[in-house]
């Protein structure tokens, strides 16, 4: 797998985030605000803002809505306003105003003499609205699976978060222990990388004949493969030492497998529609559908 490198701090990101938000007129962003959603990471700005600063109308309308719906800080939200308190109506005409009757609500501590002869009692003191409880750092993702059994084994692909917090797919692989059975204890997974998501969408959806990943795990003794068989998709997961598990797609769970890479795919790029993010899988993979038939196949 290709080695990631590491991501700036919140603060550093947003130091060269918000002068280009502002310049697009849109607020900027606090690290609180931006610690409360998840799914605006620094590096979907920064792309979003390339796209936008060319001039693309998608992309803009993407920042304007993302960043108008981030929570603000607590440091700049506007203070909530306190109700006005009525006046208080004039004591009849020569007559004092009455005295507390002995089972009126407790009041807070008397004024000073001279204050209580020059002006009228001043009612409870309203209680200051309670603050809304702060956003949490991060929230699980959304989850979404897509189930597929078959005789020997069963498989899940899950939607996922990468530690870039990046959408991807998580791969789950469990053997049968009888029909229909299957011993998810012993289950095999491993993530798919940013790299290989279009990949393994491109062949869900027909534009690549198969594709191969090895090296995942922390002892790098993992893999998996997708392979379009024409009636249908082969899968495979793989460890050394552990044997392979591996089990054929068909149309309908294919079907839901592709929808499943291209959610995760659109949710990396949100401005770009549903055709787009298909044209341009089309347009990536081309080149390597060609190589794949020259007998140069990816991955």
């Amino acid at each position: 797998m290709t080695a990631t490198a590491t991501a700036p701090s919140p603060a550093t990101a947003l130091a060269a985030l918000n002068p280009r938000l502002a310049a697009m007129g849109l607020p900027a962003l606090s690290e609180a605000a931006l610690a409360a959603r998840p799914d605006l990471s620094p590096e979907r700005l920064r792309h979003a803002l390339d796209k936008a600063e060319t001039g693309d109308g998608g992309a803009r309308a993407y920042l304007a809505r993302q960043v108008g719906g981030a929570a603000p800080d607590a440091a700049t939200a506007p203070a909530a306003r306190r109700p006005t308190e009525p006046s208080p109506a004039p004591p009849p005409s020569g007559r004092p105003a009455p005295s507390p009757v002995p089972h009126a609500p407790a009041r807070p501590p008397a004024q000073p003499t001279g204050a209580a002869a020059t002006g009228p009692a001043r009612p409870p003191a309203q209680p200051a609205a309670a603050p809304a409880p702060p956003a949490p750092a991060s929230r699980p993702p959304d989850r979404v699976q897509c189930r597929i059994y078959g005789g020997k084994a069963a498989l899940c692909a899950e939607s996922d978060l990468t530690r870039q917090n990046e959408p991807t797919l998580r791969l789950e692989a469990a053997p049968a222990t009888g029909p229909q059975t299957y011993d998810w204890k012993r289950k095999r997974s491993l993530q798919l990388t940013r790299e290989e998501l279009p990949v393994v969408a491109a062949v869900a959806l027909g534009l690549l004949p198969r594709c191969a990943f090895k090296n995942h795990g922390p002892d790098n003794d993992k893999g998996f493969e997708v392979e379009h068989q024409g009636t249908h998709l082969f899968v495979r997961l793989f460890q050394k030492d552990a044997g392979v598990l591996a089990l054929p797609v068909g149309p309908a769970d294919s079907y839901h497998l592709a929808a499943l890479c291209l959610r995760q795919l659109r949710r990396g790029a949100p401005w770009l529609t549903d055709l787009g993010a298909l044209a341009l899988l089309k347009a990536t993979v081309r080149p390597m559908l060609a190589a794949a038939q020259k007998g140069g196949a990816p991955g």
